[in-house]
């Protein structure tokens, strides 16, 4: 029972708020037009224990469809609220907010635009570009208010407007404040029913964030719900741990009300690892933390790998970003030195402080993603796993890849069907290639780094 929100949100049959249980969701990857596909993914993950269910929704076509889902689920007794994911277009998130329990708007692409520019606004042409922030919002938020429907405003690290950014820099501070502005539009509109979150690939980015956001809600004196999650985290232990090390931090720290382990895996699989997260809080008083001379030691004697996985990267989160540590030494009696070590490499990497092998960003990917991103992804661990100090991105399609990868130093994102593009940074080098030769070309540009 995790929280420091001072309003409770309704969202469907479900509330999130101050006194109330972590909620844990996740989010459908099919092709929303898709309708046998997607409520067979939907059905799946509530048999996982899935308590909302995210579905992307990127044009018109896809409301009928949502429609169409959620009458076929209510009507086999499936009653978990429904999320619409919106990108770009404000036709469509009104539309949704008719129909599902809640709408995820970006506040980074809803109205501005990121187009890696710098903008020299005077205090007046901000305040303009907020107030048509404000004007185009007010139909979402009326509609959500006559539909009893919630909103979540969820701002990510790689789509801050070029507005927000040219002011405060690609900073935490940046996703707190595009937030915060977001906040003010709902209540100068009396909307109350907001969720909000703060995603980043970079762990200590999203919980960085997410404390000056809480802050900041707190020093006006209302702190709505939050979702926490580390978004692209990636696939297998590293994802686990990646998430762990995020969110595990923050609600150590009292910090959270609904979690997400972003997984670019089948979605019910991303179910058991947040499960367990909601239990570290419980759990850290069976880990004995010591910290000497910027070096972290815990130990904690657990059975379980997951369990132990879960909480000793959490623990260690909590640690670091409270007080930097240079260095981690696990300690369980029931897995090998080399389990230890591998855990203590997989977390120092998660908080960048140590880097043993390559970072890979891979978002978990959705019904916009039009090509098979599990497989791409395995392809490339495979191919590039051994280079410590590179930073590659995998990325489902356009609306937050170049974005949330642009500090990688190479990467590939989905184009369209089965196709990917090479990018070197946040610049494209490639058009859309089949997915064996952009790889060659990623080598090949991979290869010339080094040596250069």
């Amino acid at each position: 029972m995790i929280s420091n929100s001072s309003i409770q949100v309704k969202i469907g049959n479900l509330r999130l708020g101050s006194g109330l249980p972590l909620i844990v969701q996740s989010m459908t990857n099919t092709d929303t037009a898709n309708i046998p596909a997607t409520l067979q993914q939907v059905r799946q993950l509530v048999l996982s224990g899935c308590q909302m269910i995210r579905l992307t929704v990127p044009s018109l076509r896809e409301v009928e469809c949502l429609r169409q889902i959620k009458e076929a689920l209510r009507s086999e007794g499936i009653d978990n609220p429904l999320i619409a994911d919106v990108h770009f277009n404000p036709k469509v998130a009104e539309e949704c907010a008719k129909i599902v329990e809640k709408v995820r708007v970006n506040p980074g692409n809803y109205v501005d635009k990121r187009n890696f520019q710098q903008l020299d606004l005077t205090d007046t042409e901000y305040q303009e570009s907020l107030e048509k922030m404000a004007l185009r919002a007010k139909p979402l938020l009326q509609i959500c208010k006559e539909h009893g429907t919630a909103i979540r405003i969820g701002t990510n690290h790689g789509s801050l407007c070029d507005r927000i950014v040219s002011r405060y820099g690609n900073t935490p501070l940046a996703m707190a404040m595009s937030a915060m502005e977001w906040v003010h539009i709902c209540q100068q509109y009396d909307f109350h029913n907001v969720v909000l979150s703060m995603k980043s690939s970079n762990a200590q980015t999203m919980v960085e964030a997410t404390r000056l956001l809480a802050d900041k809600m707190q020093a006006e004196g209302t702190v709505f719900p939050l979702h926490l999650g580390v978004t692209e985290a990636g696939a297998g232990d590293e994802g686990r741990v990646k998430s762990a090390v995020g969110i595990g931090a923050l609600l150590l720290a009292g910090i959270g009300n609904t979690i997400r382990v972003s997984l670019t895996e089948p979605p019910e699989n991303e179910i058991p690892f947040a499960q367990l997260l909601t239990t570290v809080p419980n759990e850290k008083q069976n880990v004995n933390v010591q910290v000497e001379n910027g070096i972290l030691h815990l130990t904690y004697h657990q059975e379980d790998y997951y369990t132990w996985m879960a909480t000793v990267a959490a623990m260690a989160g909590f640690e670091h970003f409270t007080r930097p540590i240079k260095d981690l030494i696990i300690d369980n009696q029931y897995f090998t030195k080399d389990q230890n070590q591998r855990l203590a490499d997989m977390i120092l990497q998660a908080c960048r402080v140590k880097f043993s092998q390559t970072e890979f960003i891979s978002c978990p990917s959705c019904g916009r993603t039009q090509y098979d991103i599990q497989s791409v992804l395995q392809m490339v661990k495979e191919r590039f796993a051994g280079y410590p100090n590179l930073k590659i991105g995998v990325m489902g399609c356009i609306v937050n890849g170049p974005g949330e990868m642009a500090d990688a130093d190479f990467g590939i994102v989905g184009a369209t069907h089965g196709k990917v593009s090479v990018y070197l940074g946040k610049q494209r080098v490639t058009p859309p290639l089949p997915v064996d030769e952009a790889l060659r070309i990623m080598e090949s540009l991979i290869q010339l780094k080094i040596k250069n």
